[in-house]
């Protein structure tokens, strides 16, 4: 008699004799019907109930592998990328589309950047990086619908950081330079080795705290810079109205970007214009209360002191040479790696570099997923090793010129993509959802929106026109917009809604308890204000001139904290908020709590629902309201690598480099869909109790 272990194996692993029994039994009854599986039921609902987080089924470290595959797939369509797009004007739209939802946060963030590095770098930099590695990246990857440039998270970095080189008694822009060479070097060993391969690791878990992070320093450094003028009780009159009439500029920049989001919701005027508005809105705004800033009686800066404030370019119009402050000796544009540095100095730079990579490696890979997403119907495999390796190789002549360098954007690369789609909306189980019937997918249209920074460059002056507060405006808005999508802040709303008015979305209404999503978001938002903390307050300093310390001010408390960095250490907490959510967070929460809370899972189209269903509350919410970061991301049918995608797209001829590997994968796929198509193997309960 056989044991109830070796009966559960038989039951859950079936022969081939069995597979062949239970076929031939098939037949001759006739029954055409498919047949159930071989599964007990326990076996499966614990099977459905466990998501699998970054298991790829390959090993963690495998030389070169992942870009040879990733090249072998992309190169025979290189010269597809080149062609006549099928729809010339969207390819068009998209080009004049991408450049400015890149350029306003650009300038933004060297309006940041400016302040940060005391003018070492500034506009003329960034514009100038954006263009340089946008036209590499165009040009090299294999994913060219992936735009490069400066965020946010970048420059809170590199303007916390700028003060280390003194620490080394190094010259900035040697030790810049080193930090660029280390930071690329780790990018391409990363590359190598496949280790990118981890990035499937990473779990909504971590990446809403992130966002959430994002949000609140963009509205906390917005709402700073806006207020900061205004020194109420020590300014002089005239600086002191200056300052009001920023703030004034500012509050109406954002109001405009937040109204015009939703143009798309209207029902006044066409869908085309619409369109239109949602689409430019920031470029809109700026144009608006740039030109009311001209009105006769507001006062100008024309000393430097009194008036509105507004973007320093230092050189006007701009002659091609690098920014430097006034009385300040010009700096070359190629950096010399040993001019004023020592071997201390150069291993230094290492730290910052890591931190860098780190944030590099979750903003990159995650900008590259959201832009591949299922719901755009991609026709071409994506190419993440080689994408990584062709980043590492963008920052080395940001490291030579001295340029800030980029990595792949959130939003505007996922909307990139999205203006290259033909959409059309459909009524789908009684709701109307927004469907993609084609995407223009070639490398045209983020070259020339590259091309155009450098159009930029020769047009400084009108950038100069621009008010400061107007840019702040914007940046209140990238915040507010950053929050506004976060599941974080969305959990926190429905924290104070009674419990009968809350939506029933899944992580109301399927898990455990209100209790458990309380303990959950609380987790979640302590981490983000820890992290918030660290890279806003922390500065450097010393004790006795020997120990490296950060000193955190609140209120008029000082901490210290023996540590090895600053406020540029915030890339390592979030990274490891991805192991701390697979290995801690996971022992105090059910695995069916956080298939809910943490919905790697979930698909595109379930993402979207949940957001209707959430606003419903107020009104009904068209994807366009859906804030493209962070916190779209899913991992429901994301082809991890080329031969995942031709093995989910069998009308697509695979090339001969893995063709075997493909096939060989899809008569797997073939042989366990029939197994799953076996009948259920009920156990006689006698047969326990004998």
């Amino acid at each position: 008699m056989e044991t109830k272990k070796a009966t559960e194996a038989k039951v859950a692993n079936p022969s081939p004799a069995q597979e062949e029994e239970v076929a031939n039994a098939a037949d001759s009854n006739g029954d055409s019907s498919p047949a159930p599986k071989i599964l007990s039921e326990t076996s499966a609902e614990q099977d459905s109930s466990e998501e699998e987080i970054g298991s790829s089924g390959k090993p963690t470290i495998q030389l070169l592998t992942g870009m040879k595959e990733d090249l072998a797939a992309r190169i025979p369509l290189y010269r597809d990328d080149w062609k006549r797009p099928k729809n010339l004007f969207t390819v068009l739209n998209a080009i004049f589309f991408a450049f400015v939802v890149q350029l306003i946060p650009a300038l933004i963030f060297a309006e940041l950047l400016d302040k940060q590095t005391e003018g070492s770098l500034a506009v003329a930099e960034v514009l100038l990086s954006a263009g340089i590695i946008g036209v590499i990246y165009a040009l090299l990857s294999g994913q060219p619908l992936v735009l490069l440039g400066i965020t946010g998270p970048v420059a809170i970095l590199l303007g916390k950081s700028y003060g280390l080189a003194e620490q080394y008694d190094a010259n900035y822009f040697t030790f810049f330079w080193w930090l660029c060479i280390w930071t690329s070097i780790l990018h391409l060993l990363t590359a190598a080795l496949g280790l990118v391969e981890t990035v499937w690791l990473i779990t909504p878990f971590a990446t809403q705290i992130f966002e959430f992070f994002i949000a609140m320093s963009f509205v906390f450094e917005s709402i700073r810079d806006l207020v900061h003028d205004i020194h109420l009780g020590q300014a002089q009159s005239e600086e002191r109205s200056a300052a009001y009439a920023s703030l004034v500029i500012g509050i109406l920049t954002f109001y405009i970007c937040w109204t015009l989001h939703f143009a798309e919701t209207w029902v006044s005027f066409s869908r085309q214009l619409r369109t239109f508005l949602t689409s430019y809105n920031m470029a809109i705004a700026v144009v608006i209360m740039t030109a009311l800033s001209f009105l006769p009686g507001v006062a100008q800066d024309t000393d430097g002191l009194h008036g509105i404030k507004r973007v320093e370019i230092r050189r006007v119009p701009w002659d091609w040479k690098p920014t430097t402050e006034e009385g300040v000796e010009e700096r070359p544009w190629v950096t010399h790696p040993l001019d004023g540095i020592d071997v201390k100095g150069i291993f230094g730079a290492l730290f910052p570099a890591f931190m860098l990579y780190l944030l590099f490696f979750i903003d990159h890979n995650i900008s590259s997923i959201l832009t591949q997403a299922p719901k755009y119907r991609l026709k071409k495999p994506p190419a993440y090793h080689w994408d990584f390796f062709v980043l590492g190789l963008t920052i080395i002549p940001c490291g030579i010129l001295g340029l800030p360098p980029g990595s792949g954007l959130i939003p505007q690369a996922p909307l990139h993509t999205r203006a290259l789609c033909t959409r059309k909306h459909e009524v789908i189980d009684g709701v109307r959802r927004e469907v993609v019937t084609h995407c223009e997918e070639q490398r045209w249209s983020a070259l020339f929106q590259a091309l155009l920074m450098f159009v930029a460059l020769s047009l400084i002056v009108f950038i100069s026109w621009i008010p400061v507060g107007c840019l702040f405006g914007v940046f209140l808005y990238l915040g507010v917009g950053a929050m506004h999508g976060n599941e974080i802040w969305e959990r926190i709303n429905l924290m104070f809604m009674y419990a009968k008015k809350r939506p029933p979305i899944p992580v109301v209404a399927k898990t455990s308890s209100w209790s458990v999503v309380r303990y959950y978001t609380a987790i979640q938002v302590g981490l983000a204000s820890i992290t918030f903390g660290i890279a806003q307050f922390a500065t450097w300093g010393r004790i006795d001139g020997k120990s490296t310390v950060i000193r955190c001010h609140v209120s008029n408390l000082a901490f210290l904290f023996v540590m090895f960095g600053s406020g540029y250490v915030f890339p390592a907490l979030i990274a490891i908020f991805v192991p701390f959510r697979l290995y801690v967070v996971s022992r105090f929460f059910s695995k069916q709590d956080l298939k809910y809370l943490d919905p790697v899972g979930e698909s595109d189209e379930d993402y979207v629902a949940e957001q209707r269903e959430l606003y419903k509350v107020d009104r009904d919410v068209d994807e366009a309201e859906v804030f493209h970061g962070f916190s779209e991301l899913r991992m429901k049918d994301v082809d991890h690598n080329a031969i995942d995608y031709y093995e989910h797209h069998p009308d697509v001829e695979p090339p001969e480099e893995f063709a075997e590997t493909v096939l060989r994968n899809r008569q797997r796929s073939s042989t366990s869909q029939k197994a799953d198509e076996l009948p259920v193997v009920e156990e006689n309960p006698k047969t326990h109790g004998a």
